[in-house]
């Protein structure tokens, strides 16, 4: 009773920390739908992407290691070893995001996007340190601090009849998930010596290093499947049919909070029931975890459809009208992707990540292949479709890769 409690606590305040992540990014998207332009909303989709892209290439290097360690003894020397690689990297990526910002013109290149794309990183890092810890509640507080300080500076906005600041939000993203995120890793690795530079520490880097292959490809493969329609549609089609493929998809993301909830608090459960032997049990939260938000993002595309005409003249203030096909599209994709999540947190649980990277680059290949046909037969609604067949064999390929690690 004991530990279904705690694992109830786990799951609750995960989806408080999904929740607090989302209703950011849906009030951040909704503020830019309402008050500014096609080529604001597009810029801050472009970058909040890619500092989703960069957070999933250096954690695969980095962060995805931490879920191998103990919940508390016994991982302070590996901990401080992937928090030194870690910071290195960010160092690099802000320094590489400064260089693309002075090459890019307008609407892309803000320079507010360095310290975005830096807080982001760290944030992201600071809250799977907490998530390994089972500290789910310090990974809320970077959601919140960030959830705060962009609310503030768009009730700001708003009070005085000024149209968005795109530069402003996304300095008090960048800057709060950093302050917030950089107090997490202190509270949490026992203060100053956070990260560890010496020779041990370097060995152990290289280790992790020589570990890090599959789940490198793994989260390139991801990327290359959910991101490409993100540089892919406005270089084809322009900034505008990107942002409307985002506004498409804005109210479906609420639906979307139990599957990534799933993901952040199953991953321990699912390591107990594999030393335990238990297949069926490793099955049965695997299936239920992936089902219910299923069904529930279905129900929640189907009923946004729907009114999408009353979505768009209240909501939108007119804007984006007659998108109800983009909506339904989008509903496919965000199911298929909460048995990727399911898939993803079993293999991971299962130590299995060759069986991950197959499933994310076959996914990736097919998705890629198909893009332009897709393109080329629907426009930018047919980057979706495409997803859409990259997404079923990329769950088929997880479930085979979950049977056999099984």
């Amino acid at each position: 009773m004991r530990a279904r409690r705690r694992g109830g606590l786990a799951f609750a305040l995960a989806f408080s920390d999904q929740g607090l992540s989302a209703l950011l990014s849906l009030g951040t998207t909704l503020w830019l739908i309402r008050r500014g332009t096609a080529e604001q909303l597009a810029t801050y989709v472009f970058w909040a992407n890619a500092a989703l892209v960069l957070g999933t290439v250096i954690g695969a290097m980095t962060t995805v290691h931490l879920y191998r360690l103990p919940p508390t003894a016994g991982r302070r020397g590996t901990e401080r070893a992937i928090n030194a690689a870690h910071l290195s990297l960010t160092l690099l990526a802000s320094l590489g995001t400064f260089l693309v910002v002075t090459l890019l013109g307008p609407p892309f290149g803000l320079a507010a996007a360095t310290l975005f794309v830096a807080g982001s990183l760290i944030g992201l890092h600071a809250r799977a340190l907490a998530a390994s810890r089972g500290t789910m509640v310090h990974a809320a507080a970077i959601s919140a601090a960030a959830m705060l300080a962009v609310g503030a500076a768009i009730a700001m906005e708003a009070w005085r009849s000024q149209s968005p600041d795109l530069t402003l939000l996304l300095a008090c993203n960048g800057l709060a998930q950093a302050t917030v995120g950089l107090w997490v890793v202190w509270r949490l690795c026992g203060g100053l010596a956070v990260a560890d530079l010496g020779l041990p520490a370097r060995r152990r880097q290289l280790v992790l290093a020589r570990r890090s292959g599959w789940s490198l490809l793994a989260g390139a493969g991801n990327e290359v499947f959910t991101r490409l329609y993100i540089f892919v549609v406005p270089a084809w089609f322009g900034a505008t049919a990107l942002a409307a493929l985002a506004a498409a998809q804005t109210m479906l993301r609420p639906a979307t909070l139990l599957a990534g909830a799933f993901g952040a608090a199953s991953r321990g459960p699912l390591v107990a029931r594999r030393h335990a032997g238990d297949t069926a049990g490793f099955w049965r939260i695997l299936l239920l975890g992936a089902a219910f938000p299923a069904a529930m993002t279905f129900v929640a595309g189907c009923v946004v459809a729907l009114l999408w005409p009353w979505i768009s003249a209240l909501i939108f203030g007119g804007r984006y009208p007659g998108l109800e096909a983009e909506v339904l599209l989008w509903t496919g994709v965000l199911v298929l992707g909460c048995f990727w999540v399911a898939g993803l947190a079993g293999l991971q649980a299962l130590g299995q990540l060759r069986h991950l990277a197959q499933a994310e680059l076959g996914g990736a290949a097919l998705c890629g292949v198909m893009m332009l046909p897709m393109l080329v037969l629907f426009g930018p609604r047919g980057a979706l479709v495409a997803m859409m067949i990259g997404g079923l064999l990329q769950v088929v390929l997880l479930a085979r890769g979950i049977r056999r690690g099984l």
